[in-house]
This record gives C-alpha cells, structure tokens and sequence, in this order.
C-alpha cells in the first residue's frame, strides 16, 4: 500500500509538470507577474485561433474526450461493455471505475480546449492518475443548450448509462441569453439533482470556469446564477451532493495574483485551452480536499422521493 501511494505522489508530480497544470502561472504570479500564464507544453496557439462566434453546431469543434478517444463523446458503448465487477459498489478500490455522467454546455463540453478536452475532462483524466479510481466520463454537455434541454431526456440516461456519479456543469450564460428565470434555473437544476440521487448517483455540482462575459454583460446575473444554484444543492443536506465552487474560486485566483482574464479567454463566453487548465487544477485540488476519491460510493438516506415513496407504501 505504501508504495502503491508512493508511485501515485511520483505520478502526480509528472503529471502536473508535464500535461495539465499550468505551473508557469503560479510561478510567475508569485513573483508578481501580470502577463497572465505561458501556453502549456503541448498546445499551441493556433489551437486558440479558430472562429469566436459564441455558439455553433453541437457536431463543430467538440474537442474529443482524452478517457476515450476520438468519437466516443456522445455514445457509451465501450461504458455498456465494462467490466462489472470493477463497477460495482463493494469492488476493490484498485479495480473501481467510476462512471460520470456529464450534463452542461459548450464550457463543460470543452470548447476551445481541443487538445485537452476541456477542463472537466482534464480534472477526471488527473484523477484517474492519481488516485486508485478510473473515472469513465459519459459527456452529454451540448454547446447552445440550457437547463431545460435535458427535460425529456435526462432520466432516460441515468437509466442507460447508470452513472455512479453525476456532474452537473451548467455555465449559466446559455440561460441567461435565452432569458431564462431564474426560479425556472433553480427547478431544473433541483429536478437534475433529485433525479440523479433517485438512480443512485452522486452529484457534483460545479460552477462554471469564469469568461469575459462573467465581468462584463453577465457580471452580476451570472454571479447571482452560481450563487442561486449552489444554494439550491446545499438544501439537500445530502452526503451525497458535492459541490464544487470552480466560479468563485478562478476569481479568487485570479485577484489575488493580480492576474487578467484575457490571457486565458478564447472569446466572450469561453475559455481557452490555458483557462480550462487552470480551471482543472482548481477542481482537482478541491476535489482531492473533500471528495472521497479512494472509494466514491453512495451512501444510502432515506431522503430520496423513491425512498419516501417505499417508507409511505409499507405503513
């Protein structure tokens, strides 16, 4: 065991000098730096060059999912021919996988990242490395889409798919455009939630990596959309809701190195490949800090409307 940590710490320090983390930027902000984080080892600028419309077809631009391949973004049939026994619950933890549902928009797809597929796809592909967890990442995120996109489809993938884990991933600014109210957002994103707990799967709800639209057009709406949304997830008090606050804590980032949004925006409403990876590093680190990443397993509570149903039905 203790060697088997031993390898994991060496991994992680490959991986965070050479994939992902973009080191150059927390060095050089800790000298007092402002140019915003160097292009990472493996991308080049011309990744970053591409039209800046804000949205586009659903089949344009999708960076491919890097747990898979190429092609494997938007169908599960090398998911359906996993090995069972290393899904299920009371597996070892060294033969666990985990599969992660995905649900979002264009951010959460991985938009302008074509190299590392985004910076969700970045934070499960660390953590298959560094911990004894393969996470296998189903990514239904679909650029131009809102919260109510999902309605008549939703519960037909948890039932599919049957994720361990759901990661819910909405950016805000696709329902913000469309003039979404906001209690509308806050039903959808309860229902997603309730939905994913009635199947069996976590939740982690992550805000989105902020833009240029989060300091300008959207400043205070999308602020108050993230804020709104994880007040809605902390109202469960469930175990088995996690969120993840990647919005509040990119800014924070941000402020205190004195650092600018443009070095690390593809457009108005995306980041690019620098800003997924910095994004990423702040999930992992979040993640790694709270989440149970040796043995994410569900932890049964009487609280889930199919749990209430069955206690109501029995008396």
């Amino acid at each position: 065991m203790k060697r088997r940590w031993q390898m994991a710490f060496l991994t992680f320090a490959l991986v965070a000098s050479a994939l992902w983390i973009p080191a150059s930027l927390t060095a050089r902000a800790a000298e007092g730096g402002t140019s915003g984080p160097s292009v990472q080892p493996g991308y080049s600028a011309s990744a970053d060059a591409g039209s800046t419309s804000m949205h586009a077809s659903a089949g344009s631009g999708v960076a491919p999912n890097p747990l898979h391949g190429p092609g494997n973004l938007t169908g599960s049939e090398e998911s359906s021919g996993s090995n069972g026994a290393a899904n299920a619950p009371n597996a070892p933890a060294q033969e666990r996988v985990v599969r992660v549902l995905i649900i979002g928009s264009s951010v959460a797809r991985g938009w302008k990242d074509p190299k590392g597929g985004g910076y969700l796809h970045r934070t499960f592909s660390a953590l298959s490395t560094l911990t004894p967890i393969t996470y296998d990442v189903i990514d239904k995120a679909e650029p131009g889409k809102g919260v109510l996109s999902i309605r008549n489809t939703y519960a037909k993938w948890l039932e599919t798919y049957q994720p361990q884990i759901v990661c819910i991933a909405w950016g805000g600014l696709d329902d913000l455009y469309q003039h979404t109210p906001f209690r509308v957002y806050d039903e959808q994103v309860r229902w997603q939630i309730q939905e994913a707990l009635d199947h069996r799967a976590m939740v982690m709800l992550v805000t989105t990596p902020v833009s240029k639209a989060s300091y300008t057009t959207y400043r205070v709406a999308q602020q108050a959309l993230m804020e709104s949304e994880i007040q809605v997830a902390d109202s469960f008090h469930n175990p088995n809701v996690y969120v993840f606050n990647v919005f509040d804590q990119m800014k924070a980032y941000l402020q205190a190195h004195h650092e600018s949004i443009q070095p690390l925006m593809h457009d108005s409403w995306h980041p690019n490949a620098r800003g997924h990876a910095l994004a990423a590093e702040l999930l992992v680190k979040d993640i790694l800090g709270k989440f149970p990443v040796t043995a994410p397993v569900f932890k049964a509570e009487p609280s889930s409307s199919a749990d209430r149903a069955r206690q109501e039905s029995a008396s």
